[in-house]
């Protein structure tokens, strides 16, 4: 989901990605609104989650993906679904932040067939245009503007707008992770994916937001916890900090009350019973991460902690419930 960005730039080989950080008090960010999900990626504290995703053929050992991550500290997308009777717009949106060889990029660019130079209605900047990855990327030595297309049209990667308002409570809900990330209007697409990997569960969810903290090793014996790292090795593990928003407070403890019955019943399936791609394998994982421990009803919010999971975990996850 996040990485797309990655394979956006895998596919012009030349192009570095893009993304400035958001400071805590920003109100606004430079995105269209209506979108499926805004993403925050701290890229230097996240390598094992990114080396680890695979999505659509995107080869994370590859040469080029390690140097965009060597060259890149923060990132921010926005990930947006196509609208049945809409016209073409935005598939995605991104900016990174980092150290970049933009003359060089820009040279490669002007040289190749694949790329036209076009120039930005909203600023007078110039970029460039891919018409076989409908991807559109300006960029500066510090700082990487990218944007695709649902169709063969460029988007322009420069927006010009009121922005997306950033959710009420989002900026402290996500304060010292390294990946964060708010759906919008979540309810209808995760309930899909829960019964696709035949998950009995239906969450009335308006809103849904998920920070991923690192987690140091802490010698210790006995049952892990959120704040013990299990592996002594050194392998990065993470604890994910889930927020889900329902219609009001009766529901949020309804449902709080649900998931803890759930979790004296509900059994996830064992690896190779008849899942396919490893669905099965997934589900455990999605139930051990509702199941783990209590969901506490704070308001309209229902607030879940996971265990440790490991980074090949939640690439697992992010590779399954991408759009």
């Amino acid at each position: 989901m996040i990485f797309l960005f990655a394979v956006l730039l895998l596919s012009c080989r030349t192009a570095p990605p893009i993304i400035p950080q958001i400071e805590d008090e920003v109100v606004f960010i430079p995105m269209e609104p209506g979108g499926f999900a805004y993403i925050f990626v701290d890229v230097e504290n996240s390598r094992a989650i990114l080396e680890g995703i695979s999505f659509r053929g995107l080869d994370t050992s590859d040469r080029q993906f390690r140097r965009i991550l060597n060259s890149t500290q923060s990132a921010m997308a926005a990930i947006y679904m196509p609208r049945y009777g809409e016209p073409a717009g935005t598939r995605f949106r991104l900016i990174a932040q980092g150290r970049y060889p933009s003359g060089r990029a820009r040279m490669a660019m002007r040289c190749s067939r694949h790329w036209r130079g076009q120039r930005s209605q909203a600023t007078g900047a110039r970029y460039w245009y891919s018409s076989a990855g409908m991807v559109s990327i300006a960029m500066s030595r510090g700082e990487a503007f990218v944007s695709t297309s649902l169709h063969n049209a460029p988007v322009d990667p420069f927006y010009i707008g009121p922005g997306t308002q950033i959710p009420e409570g989002f900026d402290e809900f996500r304060y010292g992770s390294v990946i964060s990330l708010w759906l919008d209007n979540p309810g209808m697409f995760l309930n899909q994916r829960l019964r696709d990997m035949h998950i009995p569960l239906e969450i009335p969810a308006e809103q849904f937001f998920v920070s991923l903290f690192p987690v140091p090793y802490t010698p210790t014996t006995g049952e892990k916890s959120a704040e013990e790292n299990p592996n002594p090795a050194g392998e990065s593990h993470y604890a994910a900090h889930i927020r889900i928003q329902v219609a009001n407070e009766i529901q949020a403890r309804g449902f709080a009350t649900v998931l803890s019955l759930a979790r004296t019943l509900f059994t996830p399936p064992a690896a190779g019973d008849g899942a396919v791609d490893g669905t099965a394998n997934i589900a455990i994982v999605v139930a051990s991460i509702l199941f783990a421990n209590p969901t506490v009803a704070e308001g309209r919010y229902l607030n879940i902690r996971t265990n440790v999971m490991s980074a090949e975990e939640i690439s697992l996850l992010f590779s399954q419930f991408a759009p």
